[in-house]
Protein backbone atom coordinates (compact mmCIF):
# COMPACT_ATOMS: atom_id res chain seq x y z
CA UNK A 1 0.00 0.00 0.00
CA UNK A 2 3.23 2.46 0.91
CA UNK A 3 4.41 1.68 -2.71
CA UNK A 4 1.35 2.27 -4.70
CA UNK A 5 0.78 5.42 -2.25
CA UNK A 6 4.05 6.80 -3.55
CA UNK A 7 3.72 5.92 -6.75
CA UNK A 8 0.67 8.10 -6.53
CA UNK A 9 2.95 11.05 -5.02
CA UNK A 10 4.72 11.47 -7.95
CA UNK A 11 2.55 10.71 -10.29
CA UNK A 12 0.37 14.01 -8.80
CA UNK A 13 3.68 16.12 -8.41
CA UNK A 14 4.57 15.62 -11.75
CA UNK A 15 1.14 16.74 -12.60
CA UNK A 16 1.44 20.04 -10.78
CA UNK A 17 4.57 20.74 -12.28
CA UNK A 18 3.37 19.86 -16.06
CA UNK A 19 0.68 22.58 -15.06
CA UNK A 20 2.84 25.17 -13.42
CA UNK A 21 5.12 25.10 -16.42
CA UNK A 22 2.14 25.24 -18.76
CA UNK A 23 1.06 28.65 -17.19
CA UNK A 24 4.44 29.79 -17.32
CA UNK A 25 4.74 29.12 -20.90
CA UNK A 26 1.31 30.83 -21.77
CA UNK A 27 2.53 33.68 -19.46
CA UNK A 28 5.29 34.34 -21.59
CA UNK A 29 3.65 33.94 -24.74
CA UNK A 30 1.29 36.00 -23.54
CA UNK A 31 3.76 38.95 -22.68
CA UNK A 32 5.93 38.24 -26.00
CA UNK A 33 2.82 38.46 -28.17
CA UNK A 34 0.92 40.84 -26.38
CA UNK A 35 -1.70 38.69 -25.97
CA UNK A 36 -3.50 40.88 -22.82
CA UNK A 37 -6.09 38.20 -22.31
CA UNK A 38 -3.78 34.73 -22.36
CA UNK A 39 -1.23 37.02 -20.12
CA UNK A 40 -3.73 38.47 -17.53
CA UNK A 41 -5.71 34.81 -17.29
CA UNK A 42 -2.48 33.46 -16.44
CA UNK A 43 -0.69 35.85 -14.20
CA UNK A 44 -0.80 34.69 -10.83
CA UNK A 45 -3.48 35.14 -9.06
CA UNK A 46 -2.63 35.49 -5.07
CA UNK A 47 0.66 36.24 -3.12
CA UNK A 48 1.95 32.30 -2.59
CA UNK A 49 1.77 31.54 -6.59
CA UNK A 50 3.09 35.06 -7.50
CA UNK A 51 6.16 34.44 -5.72
CA UNK A 52 6.81 30.74 -6.95
CA UNK A 53 6.69 32.62 -10.43
CA UNK A 54 8.75 35.67 -9.93
CA UNK A 55 10.61 34.92 -6.57
CA UNK A 56 13.67 33.32 -5.07
CA UNK A 57 13.27 29.71 -4.39
CA UNK A 58 15.11 29.53 -0.98
CA UNK A 59 15.24 25.93 -0.42
CA UNK A 60 17.00 25.26 -3.40
CA UNK A 61 18.71 28.64 -3.05
CA UNK A 62 17.85 29.42 -7.03
CA UNK A 63 15.65 31.63 -9.09
CA UNK A 64 12.08 30.53 -9.75
CA UNK A 65 10.86 30.24 -13.26
CA UNK A 66 10.33 33.72 -14.57
CA UNK A 67 12.66 35.25 -11.65
CA UNK A 68 14.80 37.45 -14.19
CA UNK A 69 11.83 38.52 -15.89
CA UNK A 70 10.15 39.51 -12.91
CA UNK A 71 10.21 43.71 -13.79
CA UNK A 72 9.20 43.78 -16.93
CA UNK A 73 6.12 41.22 -16.53
CA UNK A 74 4.63 42.80 -13.39
CA UNK A 75 5.02 46.38 -14.88
CA UNK A 76 3.13 45.23 -18.02
CA UNK A 77 0.38 43.91 -15.69
CA UNK A 78 -0.17 47.37 -14.18
CA UNK A 79 -0.28 49.17 -17.06
CA UNK A 80 -2.96 46.41 -17.95
CA UNK A 81 -4.80 47.34 -14.70
CA UNK A 82 -5.60 50.64 -15.86
CA UNK A 83 -8.41 49.08 -18.04
CA UNK A 84 -9.30 46.52 -16.30
CA UNK A 85 -11.23 45.74 -12.96
CA UNK A 86 -9.92 41.77 -12.73
CA UNK A 87 -5.89 43.11 -13.03
CA UNK A 88 -6.88 45.47 -10.18
CA UNK A 89 -8.78 42.75 -7.99
CA UNK A 90 -5.57 40.60 -8.26
CA UNK A 91 -3.70 43.51 -7.60
CA UNK A 92 -5.03 44.19 -4.28
CA UNK A 93 -5.67 40.81 -3.24
CA UNK A 94 -1.89 40.22 -3.79
CA UNK A 95 -1.33 42.95 -1.53
CA UNK A 96 -3.70 42.19 0.96
CA UNK A 97 -1.28 38.24 1.13
CA UNK A 98 1.98 39.97 0.60
CA UNK A 99 4.99 40.64 2.92
CA UNK A 100 7.78 43.04 1.51
CA UNK A 101 10.59 41.50 0.48
CA UNK A 102 13.66 41.91 -2.20
CA UNK A 103 12.95 41.89 -6.25
CA UNK A 104 10.11 40.76 -7.74
CA UNK A 105 7.97 41.66 -4.49
CA UNK A 106 9.71 45.08 -3.88
CA UNK A 107 8.89 45.72 -7.96
CA UNK A 108 5.16 44.94 -7.53
CA UNK A 109 5.39 47.81 -4.60
CA UNK A 110 6.80 49.93 -6.63
CA UNK A 111 4.15 49.48 -9.27
CA UNK A 112 1.55 49.48 -6.63
CA UNK A 113 2.46 52.55 -4.87
CA UNK A 114 2.11 54.33 -8.22
CA UNK A 115 -1.07 52.96 -8.79
CA UNK A 116 -2.73 54.12 -6.10
CA UNK A 117 -1.53 57.34 -5.91
CA UNK A 118 -2.29 58.27 -9.88
CA UNK A 119 -5.75 56.67 -9.67
CA UNK A 120 -8.70 58.96 -7.69
CA UNK A 121 -10.87 56.84 -7.54
CA UNK A 122 -8.89 53.29 -6.65
CA UNK A 123 -9.67 53.90 -2.71
CA UNK A 124 -13.46 52.77 -4.07
CA UNK A 125 -12.39 49.47 -5.04
CA UNK A 126 -10.84 49.18 -1.32
CA UNK A 127 -13.41 49.86 0.20
CA UNK A 128 -14.84 46.97 -0.81
CA UNK A 129 -12.34 44.73 1.82
CA UNK A 130 -13.50 43.79 5.25
CA UNK A 131 -11.63 45.42 7.72
CA UNK A 132 -8.63 43.10 7.91
CA UNK A 133 -7.96 42.96 4.91
CA UNK A 134 -7.65 46.40 4.56
CA UNK A 135 -5.21 46.66 7.58
CA UNK A 136 -3.28 44.16 6.03
CA UNK A 137 -3.14 46.43 2.49
CA UNK A 138 -2.30 49.14 4.15
CA UNK A 139 0.30 47.31 6.27
CA UNK A 140 1.94 45.80 2.99
CA UNK A 141 1.90 49.38 1.56
CA UNK A 142 3.78 51.19 4.26
CA UNK A 143 5.94 48.72 5.24
CA UNK A 144 9.13 49.22 3.56
CA UNK A 145 12.27 50.57 4.94
CA UNK A 146 11.61 54.61 4.12
CA UNK A 147 8.58 54.40 6.17
CA UNK A 148 6.67 57.79 4.46
CA UNK A 149 3.06 59.13 4.42
CA UNK A 150 3.30 60.78 1.22
CA UNK A 151 1.60 64.05 0.62
CA UNK A 152 0.73 62.67 -2.24
CA UNK A 153 -1.60 59.75 -1.53
CA UNK A 154 -3.23 62.53 1.78
CA UNK A 155 -4.48 64.38 -1.02
CA UNK A 156 -6.22 61.47 -3.01
CA UNK A 157 -7.85 59.38 -0.69
CA UNK A 158 -11.37 60.16 0.48
CA UNK A 159 -11.68 61.10 4.18
CA UNK A 160 -12.58 57.30 5.39
CA UNK A 161 -9.38 56.08 3.48
CA UNK A 162 -7.51 58.50 5.04
CA UNK A 163 -8.25 58.08 8.44
CA UNK A 164 -7.58 54.09 8.21
CA UNK A 165 -4.59 54.28 6.50
CA UNK A 166 -2.69 56.95 9.18
CA UNK A 167 -4.02 54.32 11.60
CA UNK A 168 -1.97 51.77 10.09
CA UNK A 169 0.87 54.19 9.26
CA UNK A 170 0.93 55.52 12.76
CA UNK A 171 0.96 52.33 14.44
CA UNK A 172 3.67 51.03 11.93
CA UNK A 173 5.79 54.07 12.90
CA UNK A 174 5.06 53.51 16.63
CA UNK A 175 6.49 49.84 16.42
CA UNK A 176 9.63 51.01 14.56
CA UNK A 177 9.98 54.06 17.25
CA UNK A 178 9.93 51.21 19.88
CA UNK A 179 12.31 48.84 18.04
CA UNK A 180 14.98 51.54 17.91
CA UNK A 181 15.35 53.02 21.61
CA UNK A 182 18.61 53.61 20.99
CA UNK A 183 18.83 55.03 18.03
CA UNK A 184 18.74 59.41 17.53
CA UNK A 185 15.90 60.42 16.46
CA UNK A 186 14.86 64.14 15.47
CA UNK A 187 12.53 65.48 16.58
CA UNK A 188 9.90 68.42 14.94
CA UNK A 189 9.03 71.73 17.01
CA UNK A 190 6.68 74.96 15.51
CA UNK A 191 8.41 78.32 15.71
CA UNK A 192 6.77 81.50 13.87
CA UNK A 193 6.77 85.16 15.23
CA UNK A 194 3.79 85.23 15.30
CA UNK A 195 3.20 82.60 18.39
CA UNK A 196 1.73 80.12 16.40
CA UNK A 197 1.22 78.70 12.48
CA UNK A 198 -1.75 77.57 10.84
CA UNK A 199 -2.10 73.96 9.64
CA UNK A 200 -3.85 74.00 6.31
CA UNK A 201 -5.50 71.30 4.10
CA UNK A 202 -3.39 71.33 1.53
CA UNK A 203 0.35 72.61 0.84
CA UNK A 204 -0.23 76.17 -0.40
CA UNK A 205 -0.78 79.46 1.42
CA UNK A 206 -4.16 80.47 0.10
CA UNK A 207 -5.66 76.60 1.12
CA UNK A 208 -8.13 76.55 3.92
CA UNK A 209 -6.81 76.82 7.44
CA UNK A 210 -7.73 73.44 9.66
CA UNK A 211 -6.31 74.26 12.80
CA UNK A 212 -3.53 76.68 14.60
CA UNK A 213 -0.50 75.15 15.99
CA UNK A 214 1.27 76.95 18.95
CA UNK A 215 5.05 77.58 19.16
CA UNK A 216 7.35 74.40 20.46
CA UNK A 217 4.51 72.27 19.89
CA UNK A 218 5.93 69.00 18.81
CA UNK A 219 4.90 67.88 15.51
CA UNK A 220 5.26 64.33 13.71
CA UNK A 221 6.81 64.80 9.98
CA UNK A 222 5.48 62.65 7.66
CA UNK A 223 6.47 63.92 3.97
CA UNK A 224 9.68 67.08 4.04
CA UNK A 225 9.71 66.48 0.40
CA UNK A 226 9.01 70.07 -0.56
CA UNK A 227 8.36 73.49 0.44
CA UNK A 228 5.41 72.58 2.73
CA UNK A 229 5.81 69.65 4.96
CA UNK A 230 3.04 67.47 5.61
CA UNK A 231 2.85 66.73 9.35
CA UNK A 232 0.65 65.79 11.93
CA UNK A 233 -0.41 67.16 15.36
CA UNK A 234 0.01 65.26 18.74
CA UNK A 235 -4.06 65.45 18.58
CA UNK A 236 -3.67 63.24 15.17
CA UNK A 237 -4.60 66.09 12.80
CA UNK A 238 -2.86 65.98 9.21
CA UNK A 239 -2.33 68.53 7.48
CA UNK A 240 0.64 71.12 5.67
CA UNK A 241 3.13 73.69 7.09
CA UNK A 242 5.55 75.59 5.33
CA UNK A 243 8.87 74.50 6.41
CA UNK A 244 10.05 77.96 7.37
CA UNK A 245 7.80 77.45 10.52
CA UNK A 246 9.40 73.90 11.57
CA UNK A 247 12.42 73.67 13.64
Amino acid sequence: MNKYFIIFLLIATCNINAQNNFNGKQLQEGYNTKNKKKFIDNFPNDFEDFKLVFGWNDKLDKPNALYSEANDFIRYFFELSSNNDNCRKTIIKIACQAKWEADAVNYFHMNLVLLVENNKNFDNMLQTLDDKDLNDFWHFYFDIENLIYSKKLYTILNDFMKEKSMSVFNILKKERSNGNKHRKLYTYQIFDKDGYCNLRKYGNAKSDIIGKIENNQEINVLDSSEDWWFIQTKEGIAGFVHKSRIK
